[in-house]
């Protein structure tokens, strides 16, 4: 029940499914009144036949006769009553089998269908959603960070701009909201000021304009948005933009560290305030053929293995050889100096 009326809300709504609603109910009111006529005339004729019945009997006629029906258990006698009987046929023909179906299926049922398929994808969020992860654009590297924010668990709305896109990734099993990107009104509905960060992954003109109209609605909401032209950067962060991300370029350098040749150097990926993670590779170095037990490398250098990167997959550390793997490397930037030399 609660779902009809959400629906019927929404169909109410717009101005469109009112006036087509009228129009319905104008000819439903139409095909009321030609019935009731119809039965008058129905008992008219019968009583110049002699043949009396009840009001009920008239409205069963007209019924089955405009129906096409014809059940044949009343008929007329005289022409006139034949004559009449075709009349209310033809009518029924057009009027029930064609003019009516088509009326509500295009006025109404279609209408409704759609209000049905727009009510799955909500134009804004509860009022007491925060924390949440607001994504202004799906591509592929916002779909890798949706699936990292379902993995653990963190809440996330994709702002889609048209109905058939959202449906279209509603049934992928995303979480949209249909709303225009370029509307300070849709930022205000999907509680960007209680979001817990807002990406912005479409090009630098769409980030830049959507990073300004982000950053009025919040101050403190840090926006990360990702950059193809370096010379964006700038502007970006003019815009608003907490963090801006050249995804070209740190692929390049993600390559480039791992391209074997030259002097073998430590790396930093990451930091957690103090704590620096290094990655560096153990081919080539008198690392390889021996264990970490071997190696001694927190006793010796301060350093601890915190995992091991093998064809693309990395593994927690384990007191094995390795000869070819990266190695990935945890403590100060002092111990990650020793590990270098």
């Amino acid at each position: 029940m609660k779902t009809f009326i959400s629906h019927f809300i929404y169909f109410m709504r717009s101005g469109t499914s009112r006036r087509n609603l009228k129009v319905l109910l104008w000819l439903l009111a139409a095909l009321t009144a030609l019935v009731t006529v119809y039965s008058v005339f129905f008992h008219v004729l019968m009583m110049q036949e002699g043949r009396p019945f009840s009001w009920i009997t008239g409205f069963y006629w007209t019924l089955t006769v405009m129906s096409t029906l014809g059940f044949g258990d009343i008929t007329f006698e005289g022409d006139l009553g034949r004559v009449f009987s075709m009349v209310v046929l033809l009518s029924g023909t057009v009027f029930m089998l064609i003019l009516f179906p088509f009326t509500f299926i295009q006025f109404f049922y279609a209408p409704w269908i759609d209000a049905q398929l727009a009510s799955r994808a909500p134009r804004q969020l509860p009022e007491k959603t925060s924390g949440h992860v607001v994504l202004t654009h799906y591509d592929p590297v916002s779909s890798i960070l949706i699936h990292k924010l379902a993995q653990y668990r963190y809440p996330y709305v994709l702002l889609v701009p048209e109905l058939t896109e959202a449906l279209h990734l509603y049934d992928l099993g995303l979480k949209v909201v249909v709303g225009d990107l370029d509307s300070p009104e849709t930022y205000r509905k999907i509680r960007v000021d209680k979001a817990a960060l807002v990406v912005m992954t479409a090009s630098d003109v769409a980030n830049t304009s959507h990073a300004f109209i982000a950053r009025e609605m919040t101050k403190e909401v840090p926006i990360v948005a990702t950059a193809r032209d370096s010379a964006s950067v700038d502007i970006l962060e003019m815009a608003g933009c907490s963090r801006v991300l050249q995804l070209g370029e740190m692929m390049g350098q993600a390559l480039a560290r791992y391209a074997r040749g030259g002097r073998v150097s430590a790396r930093p990926i990451g930091q957690f305030s103090d704590l620096h993670i290094a990655q560096t590779a153990a081919a080539g170095t008198p690392l390889v053929g021996k264990t970490l037990e071997e190696l001694g490398l927190r006793r010796s250098v301060g350093v601890t293995v915190i995992g091991l990167w093998e064809r693309g997959e990395f593994k927690t550390a384990r007191d094995v050889r390795r000869t070819g793997c990266r190695v990935g490397a945890g403590r100060f930037p002092e111990a990650t100096g020793n590990l270098q030399r």
